[in-house]
């Protein structure tokens, strides 16, 4: 894509930004109305579109001082959750305090976001989903790229909400809403009230500043719950030590010192006040260990593949009895392989949703890396969920390993093209896979 293009787009998005900030949709309406009956009726002696013009002129040159007067006395706070789920519409809470001596009315809200621009790298190197699809005319100019990465940078959409009458010294709590777009977290730059004059063609905008950080969770699907075949497995090191290396086992209680308990045992504390050699206690323990893993290998970020791939990930996560199970979450990222556990004291389940909200693509290495540190987890795991994009050499030689090792495994493959991924898995003759289908109207995750 050319500099100039992205130079060009970005001016006309600031520009239109501003417009709509000080205009209304009539307004723009009248102004490009205006625009051209005056470029139409410059002969005079040919059309009588000019008297439309002066007409139109009037109304604008009217209307525009009246759009200044615009004063209130008002306390404005909002009140946003924590979280909000992608896709669902998220409604909170506007708290309003009119301190002057006269009622307010006809006022309007409406939220800003601090998203960025997208950068020069991001416009010319990320590609639209399905932009293959559009003409040529379309894919050499870009200009839908840059309203997709708009909005996806963006993260949200933001509609105005009007409000009711407010009493002189009344303050009352009002519900507004937006739209989240996307998971991961969005960033809110403020908030305006702003009245329409009495022509409603110009706004008149008071900014209140207060910046944001909203964190969107991945969709989420229903799930079919089944059980795994894998039984509960002895885990050297007890819940605190089960993602390291370690010979002592869980903390139970404090005993005098025995012949032959090792000298790592004492508690030093409890043997300076008692004056006595006192050492921990500690017992082994065995539970349920499962392993989810996401396959984030991907040349399209932000596909409809990819993010239902993580959706999938998330509904099992939190159908998931992380009080009596320990559940290991194995990505690739694009510095390391990750591994991360929740439950029995671990991460918690807010925790490892963050994770997945923030979770991007993997371009700079192979499945056989992320294979690799799953083959060495397999030991210690009651069982494997794995959710792949994709089938091949790679993938196959992993499920072929969990298969002769007798390691109880779940499949999901998320699918674009459920006839081409049929053939596939025939192809690789695996036949106790789970097509997610991405085109589906009912999306359901069927564990069975």
């Amino acid at each position: 894509m050319s500099p100039r293009l992205y130079r060009l787009y970005r001016f006309l998005t600031r520009a239109k930004r501003r417009l709509h900030r000080k205009v209304s949709l009539p307004g723009r309406l009248v102004i490009a109305f205006a625009a051209l009956s005056l470029l139409f009726g410059i002969n005079t002696r040919e059309t009588m579109i000019y008297q439309l013009a002066a007409l139109s002129w009037l109304l604008l040159l009217f209307a525009l001082p009246l759009s200044f007067f615009f004063t209130t006395k008002l306390r404005v706070h909002r009140t946003l959750p924590e979280t909000c789920t992608a896709g669902d519409k998220l409604t909170y809470l506007l708290r309003l305090e009119n301190t002057g001596e006269r009622p307010v009315s006809g006022l309007f809200f409406i939220e800003y976001s601090a998203a960025r621009y997208p950068t020069y790298e991001e416009f010319n190197s990320t590609p639209e989903e399905g932009e293959s699809d559009r003409n040529f005319f379309d894919r050499k100019f870009g200009y839908y790229r840059w309203l997709w990465l708009l909005e996806r940078i963006q993260g949200a959409r933001f509609e105005p909400f009007g409000l009711p009458l407010l009493q002189p010294k009344e303050d009352r709590m009002f519900e507004v809403s937006l739209e989240p777009l996307r998971r991961g977290y969005i960033q809110l730059g403020g908030y305006a009230l702003y009245r329409l004059e009495p022509l409603g063609l110009f706004k008149k905008e008071i900014f209140f500043r207060d910046n944001a950080k909203l964190l969107v969770l991945p969709k989420m699907y229903p799930v079919i719950q089944a059980e795994l075949a894998g039984s509960r497995k002895y885990h050297q090191g007890g819940v605190t030590t089960a993602t390291r290396c370690g010979d002592t086992g869980e903390f139970v209680s404090l005993r005098e010192y025995r012949p032959g308990d090792p000298v790592k045992h004492i508690d030093w504390k409890a043997t300076a006040r008692v004056d006595s050699a006192i050492v921990r206690q500690f017992q082994d323990e065995y539970f349920s260990r499962y392993g989810i893993v996401l396959d984030t290998f991907t040349s399209q970020e932000g596909s409809q593949v990819f993010e239902d791939a993580v959706s999938v990930a998330a509904s099992i996560i939190v159908r998931q009895d992380s009080a009596n199970n320990l559940i290991d979450l194995l990505f690739a990222g694009e510095s390391c392989i990750s591994s991360i556990s929740m439950g029995r004291g671990q991460t918690t389940q807010h925790q490892m949703l963050e994770v997945l909200a923030c979770i991007t693509g993997c371009r700079t290495r192979e499945f056989k890396d992320l294979a690799e540190i799953v083959i060495g987890h397999t030991p210690v795991l009651s069982g494997l969920i794995l959710i792949l994009l994709e089938v091949d050499e790679q993938r196959k030689r992993l499920l072929s390993h969990l298969k002769s090792n007798n390691i109880p495994h779940k499949v999901v493959l998320i699918s674009a093209d459920e006839k081409h991924s049929r053939e596939t898995l025939t192809r690789f003759s695996l036949t106790d896979v789970t097509l997610f289908e991405v085109e589906s109207s009912t999306k359901m995750v069927d564990l069975r």
